[in-house]
């Protein structure tokens, strides 16, 4: 089987890196940043299995596999190497994972164009400002581009209002009672944000669309020839909606709620650890209860201890017992380093009575105190009896890169009739809490259209960074840009010349 040559930098006028099947130093090294250990697993073995050498460190290795979410400068942050030493030392050859992905799906090794390689960004980096500086946006012509085309078919026209530059308007009471009952035919049932297996991905995203372009209309609807002029709302979408204002009721959404399919589907799917695959295959198998799940699947450890606490999963958690469970994180926490900055995101963040789960992040203003800081958080809180079950936990590597690490698990305040509730704990560098603290407080259609605006202008938003400068091809980003100075959420808002709006307006 040929390997890669070793190459310190790739040559732009190349379609592809020439495969040499002799060279010895063509060693591989997956950085664990962004991958999940089932994943590292099977890429690991898929290495193997195209007799390529895994390397156990960074240091042995001439091939660097990172996932796409980092740009060159950080995964070589990550590995703790100089960008600018490359012409002095060979420095490893960054790959996207995505080419070994796609690999296992063509069941052979893919050749590696340009568009796999992580490189140096063509745009050269200006000193950051300090953090009392204020970012300077007005004569940065790059990011006050106007963007080439709109930022979705939900933009507004007429009387309505949808892109996410305009604070939602007051929808009439009507408009929001509709959706509410149309809102159901793409509610995800899933806690892990998948969607069901018999929904086609797409057209529940141009249902969300829809329903967010209805519920920011500022008139009452009294035809289909009015639903029909809304922008991204085609004839079918305008159909179903006028059925629903019209009758009162949707037949087949009710059709499709009834079937046992997908009440089988929906009941899996409430599991903690269950995808829909893994709900549609247990459906194949003849399972049709949680006593069939129980007693006859193979579970993972996850899917074990969503199974055992079921029910209490599928309770909202009242808003002040959110509050109590911060303050027990936040003692704990500060116990070990005062002056941490601890938030709790989520849809506590964004004001409501009621939470699914709880997610608090934490950071340091320092950037360095916070280094090492999650498994020492973790450790205490279960020596204290609070956690009483771990869901996923990054590895040590992860926790000393400096890069975002996290803790999902189960807790359970003191005191009779208390229920287990699901805690998230992320430690992350005090420069990424901008865009952290946006990404964490949602909504996830509130994300999307900022990650969607972003894009317009040339730009990379994520839950790490923003980025300006980026150039993309065929929608796949072949030079990530240069990161933004984000002190602030506020900030991040203005880059994207934006109104900043509070997290209590960010559903939508």
């Amino acid at each position: 089987m040929s390997l890669i040559s070793t190459m310190n930098i790739f040559n732009e006028n190349n379609a592809s890196v020439h495969l040499i099947p002799s060279d010895p130093n063509a060693t591989f090294y997956i950085l664990p940043n962004g991958i999940g250990k089932d994943r590292r697993t099977i890429f690991s073995n898929a290495i193997q299995h195209f007799h390529l050498q895994l390397a156990a460190s960074p240091e042995n290795a001439r091939f660097i596999l990172a996932d796409e979410q980092f740009d060159l400068p950080k995964v070589f942050s990550i590995l703790k190497l100089d960008l600018s030493e490359s012409q002095e030392k060979s420095l490893p050859i960054v790959i996207q994972i995505k080419w070994l992905s796609d690999s296992l799906k063509e069941k052979h090794l893919v050749p590696l164009t340009r568009d796999y390689i992580f490189r140096t960004p063509l745009i050269r980096k200006k000193a950051m400002p300090s953090f009392s500086q204020e970012p300077v946006i007005e004569e940065n012509k790059t990011i006050r581009n106007k963007p080439k085309r709109r930022l979705s078919d939900d933009q507004p026209q007429g009387g309505c209002a949808t892109q996410v530059k305009q604070r939602r308007y007051s929808s009439d009471d009507d408009n929001n009672d509709v959706m509410e009952d149309y809102n159901d035919t793409v509610k995800n049932p899933f806690k892990n944000g998948e969607l069901p297996v018999c929904f086609n991905k797409w057209r529940a995203y141009s249902y969300q669309k829809a329903i967010t372009t209805i519920r920011r209309c500022t008139k009452r609807i009294d035809s289909y020839e009015e639903i029909i002029k809304l922008p991204g709302i085609g004839e079918s979408l305008a159909k179903k909606i006028w059925e629903i204002i019209d009758t009162g009721s949707f037949e087949k959404l009710e059709d499709f709620q009834s079937s046992e399919y997908m009440t089988v589907i929906n009941l899996f799917g409430n599991i903690w650890g269950c995808g829909p695959n893994i709900a549609k295959h247990w459906y194949d198998q003849g399972f049709r209860t949680l006593d069939d799940v129980r007693t006859k699947a193979k579970l993972s450890q996850n899917q074990t201890v969503g199974l055992k606490y079921y029910d209490e999963f599928r309770e909202r958690i009242p808003r002040d017992e959110v509050a109590e469970i911060e303050t027990v994180v936040k003692e704990h926490a500060l116990a070990l380093v005062p002056g941490l900055t601890i938030q709790t995101c989520g849809s506590y963040r964004r004001g409501k009575a009621t939470c699914g789960d709880v997610d608090i992040l934490i950071t340091h203003t320092d950037g360095i105190s916070h280094q090492g800081l999650l498994i020492p958080i973790v450790d205490s809180l279960r020596k204290c009896g609070f956690l009483t079950d771990d869901l996923v936990l990054s590895d040590k590597y992860e926790e000393d890169s400096g890069s975002h690490v996290k803790y999902f698990g189960v807790c359970l305040l003191p005191g009779e009739n208390r229920k287990h509730r699901r805690l998230d704990i992320i430690v992350i560098p005090y420069d990424e809490y901008a865009c952290a603290l946006l990404y964490f407080t949602g909504s996830a259609l509130f994300n999307r259209s900022m990650r969607n605006l972003a894009h317009q202008y040339n730009m990379y938003l994520s839950q790490h960074r923003l980025n300006t400068g980026v150039i993309r091809r065929n929608n796949s980003k072949i030079n990530m840009g240069t990161p933004l100075y984000t002190p602030t959420e506020e900030s991040i808002f203005k880059y994207l010349n934006l109104p900043y709006r509070p997290p209590e307006e960010r559903d939508h």
